[in-house]
């Protein structure tokens, strides 16, 4: 064995024990973060799946895969916060192995240093510690894009299925995936200009350069047309499978509730669901027209219709974001920044992979504020460092070739500046990691925190009401007053407690279904005295209408004050302590 196989092999090691680190990270604690209000949500209808085996699109849940993958991780482990979190804690740990697919493009040190960050990012450990679909459809984007970079360098059309599958599987996650196209769109174009630059100055015909491009480009296309084919019927199986409606079918005015005022073209009378089809294989033609037509139909009424009908304030988003991402990954990004400047200037043609992965972060960081739907998104921080993460992972192997030159040369000047580099830029990431994901993962100054993220302290509460609904017969949490009480329930869409303003009160009716507890509201006084003459285990009232509880309630019982959101949203919980002894 050469050296220099022996190097790879100890690249190949450094890689797989960083993926291990990846993945105990994610894994560790895992339910120890109570659930933020978009987790409570899915969760809960991931939990009606289940029980009822009914399941089409619907914009506002996202993509799909998270049910279908969630759902027998539910009948197996139990529902719990762990549990639901488990696939995406999977899926983002594992990422670091991703590293690998680029050791023909990337130095071993350079590749080393990208499984690092993979690993260790604080967004990208953040979010692959709650469930959310963007670090799914990001991985497995960041897969594809892999895969595709291999398939072009190798002519190699195998790699083309497997980023044909990987990118389908991303639909499945997220609708955003087709953000990811654009994005690969807008960083090739922008790599194909700073060619034609390149070629201007280095007294090439930039018209014979991009003819050069096209020509390359255009062979590949011929030589492989029948795996491009391919690929193109595996994404299709592959989206019409994880979107095909399930179960039953609801009637078409629940089912196009996100286009309302608007006439679909995809009708929903005769449209099979994916059983139907399976057992009448002539229907599949139909199941794919609906299932893909349908879908289309929904994303655009649900995400691209408000967002040009009534565009974001385009400046205050960008800005948050960026704030954010500054905050949360100063140093991958400070990284990629330099990186990218390496790449562009120094002698000989620039790497184009570290340019179009700048490029394509680049992109990310302009275009997600254009169709976001709200403000302060820092989930949205995954999409831009992933990509920024190889110029980041450059800069990193350039950090690290320059201070074994030193060493080289005894040069103890400049090996103590690298060293006190690398430990500044480790250090950052690390010390940051741990006080998003460990330390503080719910508090207001955390950058990564979203603003429906209840407090740390009513994990404890939640807790106890769980093992008082494991004790108690009959009702076991009122929820008094009336700004907790709004008939919401009931329909197609059942929502449970069927009395509660559902959507306020979340992420309780996650804990309310997966805790099986009976549940009833008291809007007013006359409703609240008969409900505690039945000695519930545990009342919850909003601060606002805690005076009504207070004057009422028995001297055995707490009063725990717990904020619903990160600032303010006070809710006040009477728990019944004697029954815990």
């Amino acid at each position: 064995m050469t050296l220099s196989d022996r190097l790879r092999d100890r690249t190949v090691g450094a890689v797989v024990a960083l993926t291990a680190l990846s993945v105990a990270l994610r894994l560790v604690d895992l339910g120890g973060r109570i659930a933020h209000w978009d987790e409570g949500r899915v969760a809960y209808w991931i939990v009606e799946y289940g029980e009822t085996g009914v399941l089409f699109y619907r914009p506002i849940v996202h993509g799909p895969l998270l049910k279908l993958v969630n759902a027998p991780l539910f009948d197996l482990f139990g529902a719990t916060d762990a549990v639901m979190r488990l696939f995406p804690a999977l899926v983002g740990g594992l990422l670091p192995l991703v590293a690998l697919a680029f050791r023909h493009r990337l130095r071993d040190a350079a590749v080393v240093a990208l499984a690092g960050l993979l690993a260790l990012d604080p967004a990208l450990l953040y979010y692959s510690r709650f469930m959310r679909n963007d670090i799914l459809v990001a991985v497995f984007c960041f897969v594809a894009f892999a895969a595709l970079v291999r398939a072009i360098d190798f002519d190699d059309g195998r790699y083309l299925a497997i980023a044909a599958v990987a990118l389908a599987v991303g639909f499945g996650a997220k609708e955003n995936a087709l953000a990811y196209l654009f994005a690969f769109v807008g960083a090739a174009g922008l790599l194909a200009i700073h060619r034609l630059a390149f070629a201007y100055f280095d007294d090439r015909s930039p018209t014979s350069e991009l003819k050069g491009l096209l020509r390359r480009e255009f062979d590949g296309v011929r030589r492989r047309a029948r795996a491009i084919v391919g690929s193109v019927v595996a994404f299709v199986a592959v989206v019409v499978y994880v979107y095909a409606p399930r179960g039953q079918l609801p009637s078409k005015g629940t089912y196009y509730r996100s286009c309302s005022g608007y006439d679909p073209i995809v009708g929903i009378g005769g449209a099979p669901t994916l059983g139907e089809a399976l057992a009448n294989p002539f229907a599949l033609p139909r199941l794919a027209w609906f299932t893909l037509g349908s879908t289309a139909e929904l994303y655009a009424c649900q995400w691209v219709t408000p967002r040009t009908d009534d565009p974001n304030p385009y400046v205050e988003y960008f800005a948050e974001l960026a704030t954010i991402t500054g905050e949360a990954s100063a140093a991958l990004v400070g990284l990629a920044v330099v990186g990218f400047a390496i790449a562009l200037y120094r002698p000989g043609l620039p790497d184009d992979l570290v340019s179009f992965c700048f490029y394509w972060g680049a992109a990310s960081m302009v275009g997600y504020p254009l169709i976001t739907d709200i403000g302060g998104a820092a989930w949205l921080v995954v999409h831009i460092v992933l990509p920024l993460a190889v110029p980041a992972a450059f800069a990193a192997a350039v950090l690290y070739d320059a201070g074994q030159d030193a060493r080289a040369h005894e040069d103890t000047v400049s090996v103590a500046v690298s060293v006190l580099l690398t430990a500044l830029l480790v250090g950052s990431v690390v010390s940051t990691g741990y006080a998003t994901s460990f330390d503080r993962p719910t508090a207001d100054e955390n950058p990564l925190v979203q603003y429906a993220q209840p407090s740390a302290e009513t994990q404890a509460t939640l807790l106890d009401m769980r093992t008082l609904a494991d004790r108690a017969d009959g009702t076991d949490v009122v929820l008094a007053g009336a700004n907790l009480s709004e008939l919401t329930g009931g329909g197609e869409l059942d929502r449970r407690p069927h009395c509660a303003d559902w959507f306020e009160l979340l992420p309780l009716p996650w804990y309310f279904e997966a805790g099986d507890m009976e549940t009833e509201c008291a809007p007013d006084e006359a409703d609240l005295e008969a409900a505690l003459g039945d000695e519930p285990p545990v009342v919850i009232a909003k601060q606002a209408d805690s005076a009504l509880v207070d004057g009422r309630i028995d001297d055995r019982y707490d009063r725990r004050v717990h904020r619903m959101r990160t600032t303010g949203n006070e809710y006040v919980y009477y728990v019944d302590t004697s029954r815990l002894e």
